[in-house]
Formats: C-alpha cells, sequence, structure tokens
C-alpha cells in the first residue's frame, strides 16, 4: 500500500483558511475530509476548489461569484461524502 502525504493539501487549506475570508469552518470541515480521502472523485473536487480560489485571487471572479461556485462545489462534495 502507497503512503500518500497530505501535508501540502492540508497547509494550502489552512493558509487559504487564515489570509483569504473565502471559506467558513463548516466549508474548511468538508474539504479537509476531501483531501484525506484518496479517490480520484475526492481528487478532482479539490483541485476544482483550488481552480476557484485561483479564480478569486486574480479576480476572475469576484466575492459574490466565488461563493455562490463554492457553495455548490461544497454541497457536491458533502453529497459525494455523505454516499459513501
Amino acid at each position: 500500500m502507497e503512503v500518500v502525504n497530505k501535508k501540502g493539501s492540508i497547509f494550502e487549506l489552512e493558509e487559504i483558511y487564515k489570509y483569504k475570508s473565502l471559506i467558513d469552518v463548516k466549508d474548511k470541515a468538508v474539504i479537509k475530509r476531501v483531501i484525506i480521502e484518496d479517490d480520484e472523485t475526492c481528487i478532482a473536487f479539490y483541485q476544482d476548489f483550488i481552480e476557484l480560489v485561483a479564480k478569486e485571487v486574480d479576480h476572475t471572479l469576484n466575492k459574490a461569484q466565488f461563493k455562490t461556485a463554492k457553495d455548490k462545489l461544497v454541497a457536491e462534495m458533502k453529497a459525494y461524502l455523505n454516499s459513501k
């Protein structure tokens, strides 16, 4: 069994949480669960989340657009995690 180090992704999430008011504690917990899971769907969810953050940081999305897209993505993450 291969051991995968998730510290980099967890650190990245902590930095996003600390320096940008983009996610709340509940979202952070869901995203952290997605990071820890080791399947293709969770990896895709996390990549989608990072892309959203990048778009907000680059001002491609404004805060309202980001929140709408993030809330939808987090809802999909929750539904997927609860179905497992």
